[in-house]
């Protein structure tokens, strides 16, 4: 119940759960309600586990006592200012944690050396589930004696766990660690620094001539089954408010807006010779052939040149890829989470924000990983150093002209140990 990451533990349940396509496809597209759900019934939990916190303390020691009588005696014993206490305790707690990882952060920027980077990875890995730790037992009402005796042997028991551990975070933290990839740069939905409107033709045009590796756009499915480029679910109609979609009429509209049809799209993208990744969008509306549709429609253009498909619609990239098995398409992550590796893909669209080292290391190095949006220098810079293979940015032009050293950076992946831990 922590706001802590289970001791660092939380990367790995993280990308453990066992979802089927579709039940990953439908947390995706319902992620905002069941975000607000999951965060209520947190809260709510959390709230009585810390009311009833001495419960296991008193169930541990209290040996003639029923389990009525030691809940009843807990909730005597309990308070809101109790509470208020144990959430302070825990405010604080997250204070160290925070302060001990932005501190090595800091000495690896002044530093800039492997050594210490990895030895900063260890102190991280090691302190910080001993702050946890102490916090749970504090939280449980268990006594715990911090005063220890430092002796020879514990001096060199401390180091040798130290070490071990240093060595063990660099492993766990990924494969591809400190050895950064060239970036693919891909131009989200096909603009560069807000030079033109999104999901366009117009725009494909003028930013074709970069010669980028990809241009990814975005396309929607009408309810007459007309493929449209466009990001949002819904379009505003006059006397019908924000419809979606996947439940309006190509002509409808056209009656109202300007949308560029993605079979114009793609045969110009083909001539200008600019390879596409095509995000095929998806809503609970979306019909259940819409990925067999875009493969009968679009599977021989697609093939001309290098273009891929990527989706959170993991069933219609399986139908796309039984009709043509040379299309190469991506799952895309709004969360990062669930078993990953286990999807049958050829690339993956990664959530930058909450992507982790653990969740790259789960994925087969022969598939290639985009983090996608990042738009910062700094987080260029750090997913560069990560290890992912491409970044979807609107901000091509950076991340193009982007250079710097990779040893005075180290700072960045230490960074992200507060995702790990958090």
């Amino acid at each position: 119940m922590l706001p802590f990451g289970l001791f660092g533990l939380s990367a790995f349940f993280k990308t453990s759960f066992p979802l089927t396509g579709y039940q990953f496809t439908w947390i995706t597209i319902n992620r905002y309600w069941l975000l607000g759900c999951l965060i209520t019934a947190y809260v709510v939990l959390l709230m009585v586990v810390l009311y009833l916190r001495r419960f296991i303390y008193y169930l541990a020691t209290s040996y003639n006592k029923s389990f009525l009588q030691i809940l009843t005696l807990s909730r005597h014993t309990a308070s809101l200012k109790d509470v208020g206490r144990s959430l302070l305790l825990i405010a604080i707690r997250i204070g160290w944690v925070m302060c001990l990882i932005l501190f090595l952060s800091f000495i690896n920027y002044l530093v800039g050396q492997q050594f210490v980077f990895v030895l900063s990875l260890g102190i991280i890995n090691l302190c910080v589930p001993l702050i946890e730790i102490k916090l749970l037992f504090r939280l449980l009402a268990i006594p715990v004696n911090s005063h220890i005796k430092l002796t020879g042997i514990s001096v060199f028991g401390l180091f040798g766990a130290l070490i071990f551990v240093s060595v063990l975070g660099v492993t766990y933290s990924s494969h591809r660690i400190l050895k950064p990839a060239q970036q693919e740069i891909i131009v989200h939905r096909g603009v560069i620094d807000n030079d033109g409107a999104p999901n366009t033709i117009s725009a494909l045009k003028k930013n074709s001539r970069y010669r980028f590796s990809y241009v990814e756009m975005d396309i929607q499915e009408t309810k007459d089954h007309h493929f449209i480029c466009a990001h949002n679910d819904t379009l505003f109609i006059p006397g019908k408010g924000q419809r979606e979609i996947n439940l309006l009429k190509l002509k409808t509209i056209q009656r109202y807006h300007h949308v560029d049809l993605f079979r114009e799209y793609l045969h110009i993208a083909n001539n200008l010779e600019q390879p596409l990744i095509v995000e095929l969008k998806v809503t609970n509306h979306s019909d259940k052939e819409m990925g067999k549709r875009f493969a009968e429609q679009f599977g021989q253009q697609m093939l001309k040149q290098s273009n891929m498909v990527h989706s959170v619609g993991y069933n219609y990239l399986r139908q796309i890829k039984a009709r043509y098995p040379k299309i190469r398409v991506g799952l895309v992550t709004m969360l990062n989470f669930s078993n990953l590796a286990k999807y049958k893909v050829d690339f993956y669209t990664l959530q930058h924000i909450t992507l982790t080292p653990f969740l790259l290391r789960s994925i087969p190095s022969k598939r290639p990983v985009y983090a996608w949006t990042d738009d910062q220098s700094l987080t260029m810079k750090r997913l560069s150093m990560m290890g992912v293979d491409g970044q979807v940015t609107d901000q091509a032009i950076t991340l193009k002209d982007l250079t710097f050293n990779q040893k005075q950076n180290y700072w960045l992946l230490i960074l992200n140990s507060i995702v790990t831990y958090l």
